[in-house]
């Protein structure tokens, strides 16, 4: 599972504002919580068996699968803030201050990410002479995926505003027939980046929506 990293792309499809910009704010660096995320994806095993016989050897394990920094390609709070400032070009009924000369700023916090699902492998090998045979059935995922994101509007050094948002995705169970265990793992790997990115794009529209909410009433 730590054998590649896959990249969080984030799709610019929602609608775009064609209200004037005449507020500009800055998009502060994003606060990451050290211990949301390990840096290593880990995988864990909650229970399992292992029978080797005279001639036949059959197991069944299930294990934990946590992902960890080293699976995702990007940095992830510089990938939260790039998404924001293009996501505010688009949707956002303000724009980005490229100068950082605005009395507005938006300070970013990811307060919860985690990504994690099951992986169940199990199997017999036969050996009788000059015959042996093997067979295995490893399935992965669903995955559930979990981002919480918060953030406050400044006004100069006064809070005007805050929020905080959460979403979550739940990836497809993997259980079809593979040449390669390796393949199915990539499959999953790349399964629980998208689900991570899903829930980005999530948060991120909602904090624009909400800053749009807050701009207009203000």
């Amino acid at each position: 599972m730590n054998a590649g990293s896959y990249s969080m792309a984030y799709i610019m499809d929602s609608k775009i504002s064609d209200l004037p910009k005449n507020i500009a704010v800055t998009v502060d660096d994003v606060s990451f919580n050290v211990v949301a995320m390990s840096d290593t994806t880990t995988v864990k095993r909650e229970k399992g068996w292992f029978l080797p016989l005279v001639l036949v050897t059959v197991w069944n394990s299930k294990n934990n699968c946590t992902q960890g920094k080293s699976m995702i390609e990007e940095d992830i709070p510089s990938f939260f803030k790039g998404s924001l400032r293009q996501e505010i070009s688009r949707s956002g009924d303000f724009k980005v201050d490229t100068l950082n000369i605005s009395d507005y700023s938006v300070e970013l916090s990811i307060d919860e990410l985690k990504t994690e699902g099951p992986y169940v492998s199990s199997g017999f090998f036969y050996f009788a002479l000059y015959a042996y045979g093997y067979s295995y059935s490893d399935r992965a995922g669903p995955a559930h995926s979990t981002l919480k994101v918060s953030y406050k509007l400044k006004k100069g050094d006064q809070l005007i505003h805050s929020n905080t948002f959460t979403s979550e995705k739940i990836t497809e169970q993997i259980n079809r027939k593979y040449t390669s265990i390796n393949m199915l793992q990539q499959d999953y790997a790349i399964s629980m980046v998208e689900a991570t990115s899903y829930n980005f794009k999530n948060t991120i529209q909602q904090i624009v929506n909400d800053l749009n909410t807050f701009f207009a009433g203000s």
